[in-house]
């Protein structure tokens, strides 16, 4: 008997010693994979705005947004869809690769419902009659916005503004760069002071920041993802639903080579209850997309709910492939 489990215990160990396969060659893979990806880690590139004078680039840009408001037995919502080209005119790059643009307005076509009131359109391409509501509008298509030097990082050296700009939490001119070289999970951020008035109708400044991560380098375009923090404690209701269309958080693509976004996405969710009475509430969703036209990078070089997942992270939460106002249902999809 104790030959024979002899024989077995040889057997076994020559089988196991003779396919490396089982053991040996899973152990090789994760000794390469762990490889690969230290060498990625270490690996960085440098995003730096590329122009060329007398160059256009031509933008397609969307924004959908509701807004749910309840006050004193009060419910009003509204909803808004707008469609815009924005069109930018290299004028000049000079020795140090500063760059000054010229952005206008090329078209648009806005459309908005307050309540239970009918909706109000307009569509510069084809509208003579322009409702009032969009009589702003109307005189920007066409002209110049702003006359804009910007250095290789994306930094404002000098601005000129013809028209002027409403800033509804999308973002600056343009996205600000790190100086150095960034690699995979490298973050940097962007100071910025938002102010609000309280309930006693005092002026209360807040410190916030933009912080940028590089999530993903794939066929030269950079993933990058983006959320504004507010660094100052925000407890009265009243300012938190004065600063909602600022608390954002996205994703872009950089095309590492032409110097350029090709694509970014802006996306808010944000509920306040509240800000005028016990009963008052306030929720604003939206979703903003400002995509490169005549460019066969700029669409969805990766999901932005991909983009917008924590590092190294096995939880698989991400953003929603849609969001969800009060009642459960879809009102802006990707």
């Amino acid at each position: 008997m104790i030959f024979k489990l002899k024989i077995l215990t040889v057997f076994f160990l020559g089988l196991f010693a003779g396919t490396p396969g089982l053991f040996g060659q899973e152990k090789d893979d994760n000794v390469v994979d762990r490889s690969t990806r230290r060498a990625e880690q270490r690996q960085s590139w440098k995003l730096q705005y590329r122009m060329q004078p007398d160059e256009t680039l031509r933008w397609s840009v969307e924004q959908i947004a509701s807004t749910d408001t309840s006050m004193a037995g009060f419910n009003e919502k509204t909803s808004l869809r707008t469609r815009s080209v924005i069109v930018w005119d290299i004028l000049s790059v000079d020795t140090k690769g500063n760059i000054t643009v010229q952005d206008q307005l090329e078209s648009a076509v806005e459309w908005q419902k307050i309540g239970d009131a009918d909706p109000v359109s307009y569509d510069s391409t084809k509208d003579e009659n322009v409702p009032d509501l969009y009589q702003a509008t109307a005189e920007k298509v066409g002209k110049p916005i702003s006359t804009t030097t910007i250095n290789p990082s994306g930094q404002i050296i000098q601005q000129e503004n013809h028209i002027r700009r409403a800033e509804f939490g999308m973002g600056k001119f343009t996205l600000p760069l790190p100086e150095e070289a960034i690699s995979l999970g490298g973050q940097w951020n962007t100071p910025e002071e938002l102010q609000a008035r309280r309930g006693d109708g005092t002026l209360k400044v807040i410190k916030t920041r933009m912080l940028y991560t590089l999530r993903k380098v794939e066929d030269g375009i950079a993933t990058v993802s983006f959320r504004r923090e507010v660094l100052t404690p925000v407890e009265d209701p009243k300012v938190k639903s004065q600063i909602q269309q600022k608390m954002n958080q996205g994703a872009l693509f950089f095309d590492l080579a032409a110097g350029r976004i090709t694509k970014k996405v802006v996306q808010w969710d944000e509920k306040v209850q509240g800000f005028e009475g016990d009963d008052s509430y306030l929720h604003y969703i939206g979703k903003y997309t400002m995509e490169l036209l005549e460019d066969p990078q700029a669409t969805g070089q990766t999901e932005v709910g991909q983009a917008l997942q924590p590092l190294n992270t096995k939880s698989g939460n991400r953003a929603s492939s849609f969001i969800r106002p009060r009642n459960g249902k879809p009102v802006i999809r990707k």
